[in-house]
């Protein structure tokens, strides 16, 4: 806490002062008492005025979409009492105040709590840390401030908005359970697969009654049955690039996310397998709570640098349902994650890479020695996505420009091809 007197005492006590000297050695007695006043509120001041004991915390939501206006409640409390306080709330680039001023003016009575909201907009996806919270308080007279820095652990993990659905990437492999990808197989469902004579053993109720009539023969409707799958997200967060605010993990985290979102409005059930530094698995799951808790994970995704990124038999590959569809997203920069989908596709598993264009995040060259190293490093990395495609693993690049939808329906349309499942919209 920084305590100091304001201008207004020392003026008042300096010229005073001043006064009170020049009154006796000019042997001028009305100096005195026009001196008077300013001295006595000077003197009044100093005997009444306590250093409050201020008490400052801020609390608000914890989870958020973008776009919401929340408030952030400031609660003050002081046993002295204060008869002015200056409340200002740093605000980080995600945050913005609703009326362009995260500041209010309150006093505080002895004893009492005053709860003071500041509206804010979230303008940005991820998670928000509101900056530090500046009070500063002043006696009656305005003679003594007093100032003091209060930092919070508050944490606002902002969701992105709900957009339209996405393309869904099936497994090749779909499981029996009820969900929205058709089975090329014939069963019970929702979708028409064909319409055929009537044979031993079929159902009654997928007669066909209006082709039935018009043949003369009992003819029936077969029907596509309505399976789900299972969705691991493979996140790279070895490295990373970019400015702030634009890096490429942030790409990527958000790419994740509207996986995520697509294929667990499907009714598949969705993974993620964070790998870092550090491995990180939560196992695959349905339902909005789980889609909640994997947003949150996401979110709080941290680039850990390391000398070398985990091996494959660190990955928790055991705990992977058979059909497992691994979506890899990823820049492609550390050679060592880039030969993971490789390892994993050696395996027998079903591996597709989402290719976050690293070109987009480089800086602007600004000596001519740039560019040939530049132009090296993008042979590196199409040397990679070309070792990937020849192990049989599918890449789709996507770019900073182009929407995410078109890269996401690439993969979903050859997903279709290789393993002969339908995807819908």
């Amino acid at each position: 806490m920084n305590r100091q007197t304001s201008a207004r005492f020392t003026i008042l006590l300096f010229g005073g002062v001043a006064g009170l000297v020049i009154a006796i050695i000019a042997g001028r007695p009305w100096l005195v008492a026009a001196i008077a006043p300013a001295m006595t509120l000077v003197v009044l001041a100093a005997g009444l005025h306590q250093w409050p004991d201020l008490e400052v915390s801020l609390s608000g939501p914890t989870r958020a979409v973008v776009g919401d206006q929340i408030d952030l409640v400031v609660s003050v409390s002081s046993q002295i009492g204060i008869p002015w306080l200056n409340l200002r709330l740093e605000l980080p680039s995600d945050l913005k105040a609703v009326d362009g001023i995260a500041s209010a003016i309150i006093s505080v009575a002895p004893g009492r709590q005053v709860d003071v909201q500041i509206p804010v907009e979230l303008t940005r996806w991820g998670v928000a840390r509101p900056g530090r919270l500046h009070a500063t308080a002043r006696d009656r007279f305005g003679m003594f401030i007093s100032s003091t820095v209060h930092s919070s652990d508050l944490v606002i993990r902002t969701h992105p908005a709900d957009g339209h659905r996405h393309s869904i990437i099936a497994p090749a492999r779909l499981r029996t359970r009820v969900g929205a990808h058709l089975s090329p197989r014939h069963g019970e469902g929702t979708e028409l697969a064909e319409v055929r004579p009537f044979r031993t053993g079929d159902s009654v109720r997928a007669m066909n009654w209006k082709v039935s009539a018009r043949k003369g023969e009992p003819w029936i409707t077969v029907r596509h049955p309505d399976r789900s799958g299972d969705l691991v997200l493979l996140l790279d967060s070895f490295t990373d690039i970019g400015p702030e605010g634009n890096h490429l993990v942030q790409r990527a985290v958000r790419a994740a996310m509207t996986l995520a979102d697509s294929n667990l409005g499907s009714h598949d059930r969705v993974g993620l397998l964070d790998v870092g530094r550090h491995i990180r698995w939560f196992r695959p799951r349905l339902g909005r709570l789980h889609q909640a808790r994997l947003f949150d994970r996401l979110l709080e995704t941290q680039v850990e640098p390391g000398l070398r990124a985990p091996r494959i038999g660190q990955l928790p590959l055991h705990e992977l349902s058979d059909g497992t569809l691994i979506v890899v997203i990823s820049g492609l920069i550390d050679a060592n994650m880039s030969t993971l989908p490789i390892e994993l596709a050696s395996r027998g598993l079903e591996v597709v890479v989402l290719d976050c264009s690293a070109d987009d995040h480089l800086p602007p060259s600004v000596d001519r020695a740039d560019g040939p190293a530049a132009r090296l490093w993008g042979l590196e990395r199409a040397k990679r996505r070309s070792d990937l495609s020849s192990a049989g693993v599918t890449v789709v690049s996507w770019s900073a420009d182009q929407p995410l939808d078109l890269p996401v329906a690439a993969l979903a349309r050859r997903g279709r091809a290789r393993g002969g499942s339908r995807v819908r919209r």
